[in-house]
């Protein structure tokens, strides 16, 4: 494989796993937790309450919007304490309650191809995880990521800058030497296309491309086309050839 490329990021969710169904199965897990831990809350607040209320403390705290564990958290800390439980039990039982969240959320089912994927690249780049969502590639055993960036350590999310600008001084390497994989049009490809990275969207479901004032340096709709797809895209150009 080319080492002109030699950095490559992959978007977490809906990249390498489908995360509907891992949060779907993650909040009805914690919500069997509340029901048998916290019966107050629960005689109290329908789940979807709460999840309405989630939405409303994420709404009314912008400088949250990025610490989606921390609006989990703390939106049900709220409840629980005008459910009756003191401060001190409310803090205990939320906590409990997003690590039962963040256990069930882990419980991943990975796209065809990504795990033999990353381990046919990881031995010819450098690879990172940049996410804005709470799943840790350490916890999922993902040894092949050198580095993983997410929202809330970074305290930015895409489509801002700063998490592409922090992987690319961690490894090193220029605009032109990195290659951004992800499934959000604004997101990943937009976002890292306008600092000079090339692309590649990840559209499973052959969607059309929605933006016109960028482009994809390449889509793939499954994953084990990547590895072709990142050689090409990573041979120099005739002229840069011509030049070398």
């Amino acid at each position: 494989m080319t080492r002109a490329i030699k950095l490559i990021s992959f978007d977490l969710d809906n990249t390498l796993w489908d995360v509907e169904p891992v949060i779907q199965s993650a909040e009805a897990t914690t919500q069997a937790w509340l029901e048998e831990f916290c019966p107050k809350l629960v005689t109290r607040f329908s789940a979807e309450q709460l999840r309405q209320a989630r939405l409303e403390y994420w709404s009314n705290h912008p400088e949250f919007r990025h610490l989606i564990t921390r609006v989990r958290r703390d939106s049900l800390r709220i409840k629980l304490i005008e459910a009756g439980y003191c401060l001190h039990q409310a803090i205990e039982l939320a906590d409990m309650a997003m690590d039962v969240f963040m256990d069930a959320r882990h419980q991943v089912t990975y796209f065809e191809h990504a795990l033999t994927t990353l381990n046919q690249l990881a031995p010819h780049f450098k690879l990172a995880a940049i996410s804005n969502g709470n799943a840790s590639p350490k916890r999922l055993g993902l040894h092949q990521f050198s580095f993983h960036l997410s929202a809330e350590d970074v305290g930015a999310a895409k489509p801002s800058p700063e998490p592409f600008e922090l992987a690319m001084a961690m490894a090193a390497v220029k605009p032109s030497e990195m290659i951004h994989i992800g499934d959000c049009p604004k997101d990943d490809i937009a976002a890292a296309a306008s600092l000079g990275i090339k692309t590649i969207w990840f559209n499973p479901k052959r969607a059309p491309w929605p933006r016109a004032e960028v482009q994809p340096d390449a889509t793939v709709h499954n994953l084990s086309e990547l590895s072709l797809v990142i050689d090409t895209l990573g041979r120099p150009s005739p002229l840069q050839a011509q030049s070398a």
